[in-house]
């Protein structure tokens, strides 16, 4: 049978080898056979496995039990190494790796570093097999404080770390997916704009924000315009990002991973041109919104915050009376809720909002006509009111 028990004992009669009777629980001097050793000892099971026990005892379980996998087919080296391959650190750690390597945003990757954080207090020392529905459903159990929303996309981080897992260990670990609980919540409404007060929302800013740095205003616009730019894509935007030569803004690195552009209407181009000139021209590698001026905290050339643009939105809401919408509402689903009514549902996804999964192939942008027509309707869209949007701004008339 595979594996023996060993001893660096010897024989206290002639110094012999003891040598470990099956079944037994002892180790017994081949020359002497009333000389028998039932202490300190270690299991021998094959070249790689080696482990020590205080009792022969305690030793023949663990005997049996690597034998009893074997049988079962079952058996895995891994589950007894000291660095602990399976155990859930090590492979929650190899996870984020991967998820770095295929340029996961830098916001979403912090979430799945927290999320499998906040795993690991209770699963880092445990062998990825022995984390079955009871450990799960006890950690979505805890108190974390969060909306049933929240815990949602706690499970779809998990679901997605053990489906890596199940799929890389597919050859040499029957380690089964396992079943999560059915997290339900209801997705509140999000607050937006009416169209009109878009406008004064953007001439605000506009007004408070050109005289020290007009590329605050410019963001936030074009963010209006192109619902598919998110806030921090934008302020991504490097110099050589932009090509006003032939009118587009490419997104290299967005959260649907595939490059993405926006086609530029001529008025636009025609902004961009005049605000790079009030500034001494910059390399292509240089963040286009960025801090012009030193100040208190913040070095000219110095890229914006990621919550940069909602800072001056919000203060030209309060300047307004307008409460409870920031940044992202306020721009992008202000804008693609009344182009409901002016496109279909498949147009605002792909040409508008850019969310379909294949819309934007690497290096190819876009269908010019249908992007151009999208624009051009938001463009109508802005020039007059919607009665179908809501309108928060407090004491209108």
């Amino acid at each position: 049978m595979k594996g023996t028990i060993s001893t660096n004992q010897k024989c206290s009669l002639c110094g012999g080898v003891l040598k470990y009777i099956e079944g037994k629980g002892i180790l017994r001097c081949l020359n002497d056979p009333d000389v028998i050793w039932n202490l300190n000892c270690f299991v021998r099971f094959g070249r790689k496995h080696t482990k020590r026990f205080k009792t022969v005892f305690e030793a023949e379980r663990h005997l049996t039990y690597l034998r009893a996998q074997t049988d079962h087919d079952v058996f895995d080296i891994r589950d007894w190494q000291k660095n602990a391959p399976l155990s859930f650190l090590v492979l929650r750690e190899k996870f984020v790796k991967t998820k770095e390597l295929d340029n996961v945003g830098q916001k979403q990757l912090r979430h799945i570093e927290y999320v499998l954080n906040l795993a690991g207090e209770q699963w880092d020392k445990m062998n990825i097999k022995a984390i079955g529905e009871g450990e799960i459903d006890d950690f979505f159990a805890r108190d974390f404080g969060v909306s049933n929303k929240t815990l949602a996309n706690y499970k779809s981080v998990l679901t997605d770390f053990w489906t890596w897992v199940v799929r890389r260990e597919r050859r040499f670990s029957k380690i089964e997916m396992p079943l999560f609980p059915d997290i339900k919540y209801k997705l509140k409404m999000r607050k937006i704009v009416k169209t009109c007060d878009q406008i004064d929302i953007l001439d605000e800013v506009k007004k408070i924000t050109w005289p020290t740095n007009p590329r605050i205003w410019l963001g936030i616009r074009l963010m209006a315009w192109y619902p598919k730019v998110r806030p921090g894509e934008m302020v991504n935007v490097l110099e050589g990002h932009i090509n006003l030569h032939d009118g587009w803004i490419v997104f290299p690195q967005p959260k649907e991973r595939e490059p993405k552009y926006i086609v530029l209407l001529p008025e636009h181009v025609e902004i961009i041109q005049n605000i790079r000139d009030l500034v001494p021209r910059a390399m292509p590698d240089m963040p286009f919104f960025r801090h012009l001026k030193s100040r208190s905290g913040v070095k000219a050339g110095v890229k914006f915050g990621p919550k940069y643009f909602n800072k001056w939105w919000n203060k030209a809401c309060k300047n307004l009376g307008i409460e409870g919408v920031s940044v992202y509402p306020g721009v992008k689903h202000s804008t693609v809720t009344p182009l409901g009514m002016h496109l279909s549902p498949e147009q605002i996804q792909n040409d508008v909002t850019g969310h379909a999964s294949d819309a934007f192939k690497r290096y190819y942008l876009p269908d010019k006509e249908r992007a151009v027509y999208a624009t051009r309707k938001v463009a109508e869209m802005q020039s007059k009111s919607d009665p179908h949007v809501i309108h928060i701004k407090t004491g209108a008339k």
